[in-house]
């Protein structure tokens, strides 16, 4: 006997629409004001706001019925670019994964540091060359964030002036894989603060939203940190092999996201955590905000970010941070 599944309803995809209508009432009304009687304006406000209450209450409630945590929500009013802190002609926000939406960047230079020590040490008995460990923050920006493996192996052993057989490189690659494979299993990744509140507000602003990774783990990444239904397209590794697609700072991922959303690339802000990312969005006229703290961020500022924010959160409208 075969027993059926079912599969849960997508309730921000829901919440989008209902947000949709009640902004459009909400608007309409505004539009009225000027001919109909005060009193019946104020009426019809209140029906409106104790109509979203009542909406996202049954939001709350389906959700809880199919244990989705966190519940979508309703925004008190219509969610406009400016209290989502983006410009004001904006149809879709490119978001980097690593840094951005999840703290996977930590596992990624784990893995990183696991697969090349073990090569180093090698290197530095066969007197090949000196040994100087991993560093799992200057080496892993400087050479593989935001790269295919392979690429950032030989970028990175090119800046220690050594060169090793393609073979050993692809070794390299696929033992990283597995080490990314193992740690998502063993402890996860998971979404940074604010993140799903900033993407789920995003959405209910009518603005289309991309992942852009040069990861091949990126759809699992999404999947464990819960943000896969509140993402439109995803561009990453194997979109890179397939099409061929340059690293950034090559602008390649940026417009291939910008085609699948069918936006022009103005129309787009991109939301990086790297250099390169910040130079790939400026060199097609695309806003940029990075997304950083600290040194980091005035590394981003010195690439030309202007606007740079410690996590997504920050940028949203006081109302939007506490619906």
């Amino acid at each position: 006997m075969t027993v059926a599944t079912t599969q849960p309803p997508d309730l921000n995809a829901t919440a989008a629409q209902w947000q949709s209508a009640l902004d459009a009432a909400t608007r309409a009304l505004e539009a009225d004001r000027a001919v109909l009687p005060a009193a019946e304006v104020s009426r019809e406000a209140h029906r409106l706001t104790e109509e979203r209450r009542e909406t996202t209450a049954l939001l709350r409630t389906v959700a809880a019925l199919h244990h989705l945590s966190p519940a979508p929500w309703l925004a008190p009013a219509p969610v406009s670019p400016h209290r989502l802190g983006l410009p004001e002609d904006v149809a879709a926000c490119l978001f980097d994964l690593d840094g951005v939406l999840t703290d996977s960047d930590a596992l990624h230079a784990s893995a990183w540091a696991q697969a090349l020590e073990p090569v180093l040490l090698a290197l530095a008995l066969d007197d090949r060359a000196p040994y100087t460990p991993f560093d799992q923050d200057a080496d892993y920006h400087a050479y593989f964030d935001g790269r295919l493996r392979t690429e950032g192996i030989k970028l990175f052993l090119a800046g220690r002036g050594l060169r090793l057989p393609d073979e050993t490189v692809t070794g390299i690659a696929r033992r990283k894989g597995e080490l990314v494979e193992h740690g998502l299993h063993s402890r996860g990744v998971a979404a940074l603060a604010g993140a799903h509140r900033y993407l789920q507000a995003v959405g209910l602003g009518g603005i289309r939203r991309a992942v852009v990774s040069a990861s091949t783990t990126s759809s699992p990444m999404v999947e464990a940190a819960g943000l896969a239904e509140l993402i439109d397209a995803r561009v990453d590794a194997s979109t890179m092999r397939s099409l061929n697609l340059r690293s950034r700072p090559a602008p390649d991922l940026l417009v291939t996201a910008c085609a699948e959303l069918d936006t022009p690339p103005e129309r787009a802000v991109s939301l990086t955590h790297s250099g390169a990312g910040v130079v790939a969005a400026r060199s097609i006229g695309m806003p940029v905000i990075g997304v950083a703290q600290g040194a980091d961020a005035e590394m981003l500022r010195a690439y030309g970010a202007v606007t740079v924010v410690p996590a997504l959160e920050t940028l949203l409208d006081r109302s939007l941070r506490t619906a």
